[in-house]
């Protein structure tokens, strides 16, 4: 134990020599000693030791808190609602002109008619088809096709009364004789009977028991040949120059129909009235034309046959786009009496044609 107490006391010693030597080498050295360069200036290391002399200033305050205590006590009595509320800023409306309302018309509006339970007209013999009147039914609907079509019934009103009628027919050779007493119409032209165009026009104003109106037409025959001599060794003989026969009925009479009712499938008629025909002959060697004329009378007795009666689809096709009620095939004999003995015409005429009821 008495030697513990010596040895601690020599450790000691020891260390407290050996701090007075590190002392001793580190003192600064006496001049003359050379002084190191730095790379600082003199007034440079001044503010830095101005700033570590300064002493510090007491009253400095202590940065606010921006940071919020959450184990802080909070005020039980504090609305926590009315401390997080934002007040409400009123938003910057710009000013509208007032709108005047535009005045909406009242339309009448008729309550639609109640639904009514369709009529069943008849049945199937077995009772599975039913067979109901349809609210068209009293516009003239007759059926429906598969096809989804309306077939309705058309109301002819039966006002048409104008009729026009084209024919064709052959009349006998007129009997003309020129001055020499020798040459005729056979021999120069031909003893054959001559195609007659004719063209009538029907306007019947009463319309009771049959119909019954005017009729006015005209026709026009033409015939070709050659001249004849009428003197020297060649009498008789055929000469160069050509000729053109012309002549132009004209009549004006009255017609009636026995037409009683619509969509008839014969009508016959009877007609008859007064004529002139004009005659005409043309050469072709320059001369002036020669013409002449004479008056008659006729009288006609035909048949029409409605074409149009045989087909449904037809009829209305005629009326519907054209405008033509009946057409009709027309058969007719005609007898022309002409009162001219030089120039006679009286000849039978039996023609056949197209005629138009509008």
């Amino acid at each position: 134990m008495t030697w513990s107490k010596y040895f601690v006391a020599l450790l000691a010693v020891v260390s407290f020599h050996t701090a007075r030597a590190q002392e001793a080498e580190s003192a600064p050295q006496e001049p003359p000693y050379i002084q190191e360069e730095t790379e600082f200036d003199s007034e440079a290391l001044s503010i830095e030791d101005e700033i570590q002399n300064a002493t510090p200033e007491t009253n400095l305050q202590p940065p606010k808190k921006e940071a919020v205590n959450l184990n802080e006590e909070t005020d039980p009595n504090k609305n926590i609602e009315e401390e997080l509320s934002i007040e409400d800023e009123e938003p910057v409306i710009a000013e509208e002109p007032a709108v005047t309302p535009t005045p909406v018309p009242v339309v009448d509006v008729k309550p639609s008619s109640p639904l009514q339970k369709p009529k069943v007209l008849r049945r199937s013999a077995r009772g599975g088809v039913e067979y109901i009147e349809h609210p068209q039914a009293a516009n003239g609907l007759m059926a429906i096709t598969k096809d989804g079509s309306y077939i309705y019934r058309t109301k002819d009103t039966g006002e048409y009364n104008h009729t026009g009628s084209f024919r064709l027919g052959l009349i006998d050779p007129p009997r003309i004789i020129s001055a020499d007493g020798t040459t005729s119409f056979d021999t120069m032209y031909s003893g054959s009977s001559q195609p007659l165009f004719m063209f009538d026009y029907e306007w019947q104003p009463f319309n009771g028991y049959g119909k019954f109106g005017i009729q006015a037409g005209f026709g026009f025959m033409i015939a070709n040949g050659k001249g004849r001599f009428i003197e020297g060794d060649l009498a008789g003989q055929e000469a160069k120059e050509s000729y053109t026969f012309l002549a132009v009925p004209l009549n004006l009479g009255l017609v009636y129909r026995l037409e009683w009712m619509d969509r008839q499938w014969f009508a016959p008629y009877v007609s008859g009235g007064g004529t002139y025909i004009g005659v005409a002959e043309f050469r072709d060697d320059g001369a002036t034309p020669s013409a002449v004329g004479t008056p008659g009378a006729y009288g006609a007795v035909g048949m029409l046959i409605n074409i149009s009666a045989m087909d449904r689809e037809t009829a209305f096709t005629l009326k519907s786009e054209y405008g033509i009620a009946n057409l009709w095939v027309s058969l007719d004999y005609r007898y022309l009496q002409t009162f001219n003995e030089d120039l006679e015409f009286t000849s039978g005429i039996a023609g056949a044609g197209i005629t138009v009821d509008y």
